[in-house]
């Protein structure tokens, strides 16, 4: 947003440096869209497996990052985009956050990338929710410093925030984490006490502020003059950040934000803007259609500048310009100090041009009827969705569910009810199996059947309808008993659609391993090499080079291959992809496995 001509995605932060491997990553968002996370772990994936490769190429990414990723996010603000099996691999590494009193707003990711013995850190903060949204944002990377001269005590101070952040993450959790995932954060939050950042281009100093853990100062706000770029606005958040400013204020928001300031807070040292959808920029010298991305409209970016006599003091993270996000919720902002020619008041108004227009308004404009009927309608399922839902599953083939809920649940759903909002629930995996109560015990529970494997799944849809028609969907995370060991093999098996696309399984299998699959193998897998008769193909050679070379390397995933091979030959429509060729091989490359195992013993 400070430099709104260069364009970056997410996806292309997250990328781990040359070299590197991804080897653990922590992820906070307000909003959570599970299609949107699908794709994040493309990003930690070979530079050869992308998007393109369809789900198995995102399955096998997914698979991979899911035992090295956690992400916490605000419960009740969960949702689904375009369905898709493979949601289930998201299961373990997906937790909803529920705080007594504020909501959990951050938007940041810690990340540690491994190359052999080395580590190396990253961190990007930013006002960016793990959605499809095409709003205007706002973040900075930060990278390991390999030349540090800091003393142990200057970077356990500046990095106590963040420190404090990841430790109090896992009890935020709305279910138990996992002792291993708890001990990986914490782990985590012990490398990055002493990490030295490397700062952007042009800037100098640099401080974490997190609020909403425990009693810890104000960043100070206070300059010759400031701009804040926030959505979201409020008459005691504005002055807050006011207070200390001896000159102008600009504030770019937005036009109902605006109109609803209290008339007293917009006085004459006080310049107000939106931005203008109607302006386009030059991004890079290629118009959205050259380079493939999405226009962006609407303003996301929560950003504070401070122009001092030390330079331009700028604040972005997630904080908005309001009271309940400096004094309630928890929120994480990066500060930097830089020349206020580059990056002062008046260098970022620049920088906006056009894409910025001067808005006048008296304020004082009442929310209407039915934007007040959305607020209460999402505090209410935020407020149901900060339950326990427990699903234990029954029988086999097919299957039975039954659902119920906490006590806490009962007492949500009763005032739901006081205000006219009627609530109705269902299966993530079945719309049609549901109902309008969950009962709070499991005696009582919501018996849900006729189920096949795949449609085994702890998410679950709670959707909520005021007297006005407004409508308000979440998707809840039970606690899932009794699961099927063999439920992930069937969403994986679901996938293959011929022998073709199971070899382009096992060939992304061997990649995301980090064995080296040659070129042509990847190729021809790509386009379509037939597993029918491998005898002397490219495809079989290739594909026996690569087994052969995972024995070798000792890779221990050649066992899920065996484990995933063993659930086809016991599954009717699947068995007919493993061709008598292909098990020869496999049994050949099996066996080698078992005797260096059993060499190395």
């Amino acid at each position: 947003m400070l430099e709104p001509q260069t364009r970056a995605a997410l996806t292309e932060q997250l990328a781990p440096p040359y070299g590197y491997e991804l080897s653990y990553a922590v992820g906070t968002t307000f909003t959570l869209d599970l299609a949107t996370a699908l794709s994040i772990p493309l990003s930690f994936a070979s530079r050869r497996v992308s998007v393109a490769d369809g789900s198995l190429g995102v399955l096998e990414a997914v698979r991979r990052a899911s035992e090295r990723m956690d992400v916490f996010a605000q419960a009740g603000e969960m949702s689904m985009g375009q369905n898709s099996d493979l949601v289930a691999f998201l299961e373990q590494m997906v937790h909803p956050v529920a705080l007594k009193k504020g909501l959990f707003h951050p938007k940041l990711w810690l990340l540690q990338y491994a190359s052999g013995e080395r580590r190396t850190h990253r961190l990007l903060c930013s006002s960016r929710n793990l959605t499809d949204d095409h709003s205007w944002d706002a973040f900075i990377r930060l990278d390991e410093r390999d030349d540090s001269e800091r003393s142990d005590e200057d970077l356990q101070r500046l990095n106590a925030p963040l420190v404090q952040l990841l430790n109090t993450l896992p009890d935020m959790a709305i279910r138990p984490i996992d002792k291993k995932r708890r001990q990986r954060v914490q782990q985590l939050a012990r490398h990055i006490s002493l990490v030295d950042w490397e700062l952007p281009d042009r800037m100098r100093e640099l401080a974490f502020h997190v609020r909403g853990l425990h009693r810890s100062p104000l960043p100070d706000f206070s300059g010759i003059r400031s701009l804040l770029i926030s959505p979201y606005v409020s008459g005691d958040g504005l002055r807050l950040l006011r207070d200390g400013v001896r000159e102008d204020t600009y504030l770019v928001s937005r036009t109902d934000s605006l109109d609803q300031l209290p008339p007293e807070a917009l006085d004459t040292e006080l310049v107000t803007y939106v931005l203008d959808d109607a302006a386009s920029l030059d991004i890079a010298g290629a118009s959205d259609s050259d380079t493939g991305a999405v226009p962006l409209s609407g303003l996301h970016a929560k950003v504070i500048v401070a122009d001092r006599q030390d330079g331009a003091h700028i604040i972005l993270g997630s904080a908005n310009a309001t009271d309940a996000a400096w004094y309630r919720n928890v929120e994480v902002m990066v500060e930097l100090v830089a020349a206020k020619d580059s990056f002062g008041v008046k260098a970022t108004l620049d920088a906006l041009g056009e894409l910025k227009a001067e808005y006048q308004t008296t304020g004082g404009a009442e929310p209407n009827e039915s934007d007040q009927a959305k607020h209460r309608l999402e505090s209410v399922m935020r407020g149901m969705a900060a339950t326990r839902l427990t699903v234990r599953v029954h029988g086999e083939n097919p299957y039975e569910l039954r659902v119920w809920a906490d006590a806490d649940f009962a007492v949500h759903a009763e005032a739901a009810a006081s205000e006219g909002i009627e609530l109705r629930w269902h299966l993530l995996t079945r719309a049609d199996l549901g109902g309008r109560s969950l009962p709070v015990s499991e005696k009582d529970a919501a018996s849900l059947t006729d189920l096949k494997l795949v449609e085994i799944t702890p998410f679950i849809v709670l959707e909520g309808r005021d007297r006005l028609g407004n409508t308000r969907r979440t998707v809840l995370l039970a606690e899932l008993l009794n699961d099927v060991e063999s439920r992930r093999d069937a969403i994986i098996a679901r996938q293959l659609k011929d022998r073709t696309t199971f070899i382009r399984l096992l060939v992304l299998m061997l990649e995301l391993s980090g064995v080296g699959v040659p070129d042509e193998l990847l190729s021809a897998s790509i386009e379509g090499g037939s597993a029918g008769s491998m005898r002397g193909t490219a495809v079989g050679s290739g594909l026996f080079e690569a087994l052969m070379k995972s024995v070798a390397g000792g890779h221990e995933r050649l066992a899920e291959v065996q484990h995933f091979i063993e659930f086809l030959r016991k599954d009717d429509e699947k068995s007919d992809l493993l061709t008598p060729d292909f098990e020869l091989l496999w049994s050949n490359v099996w066996q080698a496995q078992l005797a260096l195992k059993g060499a190395g013993q």
